[in-house]
């Protein structure tokens, strides 16, 4: 019989899940996220915005309503977002961020790069 996990851990794909949507808005496209954006997760994480931002939205909404935690590691693929929205010609626009994470972002200097509301 296998022995429980240890306290605390939790498998990764619980970590964080995606749901894409297009808005009513045409050429709104808005990727909303759940649970951390961590070193564990950045990366498909990161794989998820990089794949809407190819669609060429006018706007790209990142919807952190449920996002309960974003490391320092979790910060830079939204520095990664920045740099592709650019290069498109989208606005990215950060939605919803719990207090803790809107200070994170803040503090790292993505408030001055994209859209926090």
């Amino acid at each position: 019989m296998p022995h429980p996990p240890p306290a605390g851990w939790r498998l990764p794909w619980r970590k964080l899940a995606f749901l894409h949507k297009k808005s009513s808005a045409p050429g709104r496209i808005v990727v909303t996220l759940r649970g951390e954006i961590n070193a564990e997760t950045s990366k498909r994480t990161q794989r998820t915005l990089l794949d809407a931002l190819r669609m060429s939205p006018l706007i790209l909404e990142v919807d952190l309503t449920h996002v309960t935690h974003v490391s320092t590691d979790g910060t830079l693929i939204f520095f990664a977002a920045v740099v592709e929205a650019r290069s498109t010609g989208t606005r990215l626009v950060v939605t919803h961020p719990q207090a803790h994470v809107r200070w994170v972002l803040q503090r790292v200097g993505l408030g001055r790069l994209l859209t926090l509301s």
